[in-house]
């Protein structure tokens, strides 16, 4: 620890010395926990939808793969899904310590209530603390804190990251620098194995590394090894155990060359009915085209032959974007006119993004896994629909959250913050990350959006309270003013 003279007083900051940090946090730590234990106990196990059933099913089958491995009997695993891997890992390490999924959830919970409250702390802000207490309260977020979407796990990961890149140039000792790099890593595997389209967030989070005059070179290159080596688990740990999973990255291209030939007219739309063919087969564009609809992938993807197997095949892909980018250049009007409804849809101009998958209890098979009908539950799961119709013009209505933000953001520059700095990454991060789904959109559901949302929600926080300090302060000095006169 350092000190530092403040205002005539011995201010106590942190030095970059983990085991110190760790110790000054322990408010955080606690609260935490207690918030992750109340919610895990409230929704026993968590809040599913239908993904979540396909990744706690696959942590049984990768466990059991990661036991073959090691008794030197291994066998590929093939998921037979469309979902990244990593999530189910840590899955399957709940079921394999506690034989139930629930640890899994108090842990994604105590975590992402971490990663909140030391973002805030690390913004700062006047009246921080009861800032901490709003979204604790709030059920936009305690709300998805439960919740079986890997974005939230990658939400969590990108908040690690922004931490630790703030602090990779303090003067550390060796042991400090260790575990900085392990900490890095492990949310770099966190933040791009849970969702590989996070990796549009790179460029900021390197440009940051590069700007940043305050760190040291050696800092700056370490955090870059850290982050490469995490990017490199996301793949080399489920090959180590032969876990062979299915990539989705083709779907959505798929899903918006099906919209555009069935919007195309009667006469060009026969020229279209064997487009995609070669991919599943005779027949299987006309089969999709009759099952996809406009609401998202899943009508054709789980129902026709070009589903995920299918488009996952070696050399899948690379068809994919040929045959994407040749109707583009063959029909740019058609395609430009699907692109942009779709993107206004995905921005909630044309309409907000809905929850549906934020289920209470999907398919009824939550009993299954021990879960507690409870009046409780039921409260919970209730709050959180409310809470978004209620708040829905920002939290279902990107482009209206994302206006609002840039212009407090703008407001902030203008006036020479030195936070800005940071505002500004928050602000970026959310964009970029938000655009991988812009580039290749799959539903139009706020799950997707949801990284982006809380992110843009503590920067306006912060902004907002500094506005309410200064505020406070110009009526106190106001007040001492005529109280002299």
């Amino acid at each position: 620890m350092r000190k530092k003279d403040i205002g005539g007083r011995r201010d106590l900051r942190f030095s970059g010395r983990y085991p110190e940090g760790i110790r000054k946090r322990w408010g955080i730590w606690a609260w935490s926990a207690l918030l992750a234990l109340l919610c895990t106990l409230i929704t026993y196990p968590g809040i599913w939808y239908s993904d979540s059933y396909v990744r706690v099913t696959t942590g049984y089958a990768v466990m059991n793969s990661v036991k073959t491995t090691f008794t030197g009997h291994p066998a590929p695993l093939y998921t037979h899904n469309a979902f990244t891997v990593i999530p189910s890992f840590f899955i399957g390490l709940s079921l394999v310590t506690t034989g139930h999924p629930a640890l899994y959830t108090f842990f994604q919970a105590f975590g992402f209530f971490a990663a909140v409250f030391l973002l805030i702390q690390e913004l700062d802000p006047p009246f921080a603390k009861g800032q901490c207490v709003l979204f604790a309260l709030c059920p936009v977020i305690y709300g998805a804190s439960v919740y079986y979407e890997a974005n939230v796990g990658s939400l969590i990961g990108l908040i690690m990251l922004v931490l630790l890149f703030r602090r990779c140039g303090a003067e550390k000792n060796r042991t400090d620098r260790g575990i900085e790099f392990c900490l890095t890593a492990f949310a770099s595997l966190v933040t791009f194995g849970y969702r590989t389209n996070a990796l549009t967030v790179l460029p900021v989070l390197i440009l940051y590394l590069i700007l940043s005059a305050k760190k040291r070179r050696a800092g700056k290159l370490l955090a870059l090894c850290a982050l490469v080596l995490g990017i490199g688990l996301t793949w080399a740990i489920p090959k180590a155990f032969q876990v062979i999973g299915e990539s989705n990255a083709s779907t959505g291209f798929v899903w918006e060359m099906l919209t555009t030939i069935q919007r195309m007219d009667e006469k060009d739309r026969t020229e279209y009915l064997d487009y995609l063919d070669d991919l599943g087969g005779e027949g299987a564009t006309l089969e999709a085209l009759e099952s996809s609809t406009e609401d998202s992938v899943d009508n054709f993807m789980w129902g026709t032959r070009l589903n995920t197997e299918t488009l996952s095949a070696p050399g899948a892909f690379t068809r994919v974007v040929q045959k994407y980018i040749r109707l583009i250049l063959e029909r740019p009007g058609d395609w430009l006119r699907m692109k942009s409804d779709f993107v206004a849809r995905a921005m909630g101009i044309t309409a907000p993004l809905d929850l549906y998958e934020y289920a209470y209890d999907r398919w009824g098979r939550m009993a299954e896994y021990g879960m507690a009908d409870s009046a409780q539950r039921r409260l919970f799961h209730a709050s959180v629909i409310r809470a978004n119709d209620l708040l829905g013009i920002f939290t279902c209505r990107p482009w209206v959250a994302f206006l609002v933000s840039a212009a407090l953001l703008i407001v902030e520059t203008v006036r020479k913050n030195r936070k800005r700095g940071l505002y500004a990454q928050l602000f970026w991060l959310a964009v970029f990350y938000y655009a991988a789904y812009l580039m290749m959109i799959v539903v139009f559901q706020q799950r997707m959006f949801y990284p982006s949302l809380l992110l843009l929600l503590v920067m306006d926080g912060a902004v907002l309270l500094e506005w309410a300090g200064r505020l406070r302060s110009a009526v106190q000095e106001r007040r001492t003013g005529q109280g002299r006169a």
